[in-house]
């Protein structure tokens, strides 16, 4: 800007940086230090408004109070440890009351970032000391399902190879016939062997595993 008869004014209207540095309380009362940064660009429609009204300070006169008024309000709506975890919705919130406030100014905002958020070492360990709280609580439950769900397939698992057993024991209960057919397919032909079923006694011959002159041996089963 040059006005004929005046000193000359330069306002660049390239992207610029603007950092602010504040503090603010949440709303369970934890102070914070809070670095943001904001990128902005001079509205070139509106250089001679800038500088009529705000002049080269503008950054420290528009934006700053702005960022420190829109923070604030955000920020005190948060519970502290909540915050931490939640800063990118927190950041979103402080960006829209930032641009909505800053309309009527010659600025535009391009983006706005929380890059820091600082609370005191005590309340920042009880936050650590909390979190490592509940993921212990969260993997104690999950060894938790993982022991029921394994005592729940064991139990399935016994359960059919009891039922298995009992329909086998029916089904030798029900054709004894199975018991002599598979006892002839087993035998290896050496010395009589005397398998005792209970009740009444039974005998079976066995093939000779000799010569065709040796006797054949038998085999007593007793049922």
């Amino acid at each position: 800007m040059n006005p004929i008869g005046g000193a000359l004014h330069r306002y660049s209207l390239r992207d610029t940086r603007y950092d602010v540095n504040m503090n603010a309380y949440t709303k369970d009362m934890q102070q914070a230090d809070f670095q943001i940064s904001v990128i902005y660009a001079v509205n070139k429609t509106k250089v001679v408004d800038l500088h009529t009204k705000w002049g080269m300070d503008y950054a420290r006169t528009i934006i700053e109070p702005i960022v420190q008024a829109s923070l604030k309000d955000v920020v005190g709506q948060w519970e502290a440890d909540k915050l931490v975890n939640g800063r990118e919705e927190a950041t979103k919130a402080v960006m829209d009351k930032v641009m909505l406030a800053m309309h009527e100014t010659p600025i535009l905002v391009k983006g706005l970032a929380i890059l820091n958020i600082d609370y005191s070492d005590v309340f920042e360990k009880a936050i650590e000391a909390k979190q490592v709280a509940a993921q212990s609580a969260l993997e104690a439950k999950n060894k938790t399902m993982q022991v029921e769900e394994e005592a729940k397939q064991t139990i399935v698992k016994a359960k059919a190879e009891a039922e298995a057993i009992q329909i086998r024991a029916k089904a030798l209960a029900e054709n004894k016939d199975v018991i002599m057919l598979n006892l002839i397919e087993k035998w290896d032909g050496k010395a009589p062997q005397t398998l005792s079923l209970g009740g009444e006694a039974a005998t079976m011959l066995m093939p000779s595993s000799g010569s065709a002159s040796s006797p054949a041996p038998s085999a007593r089963i007793r049922r």
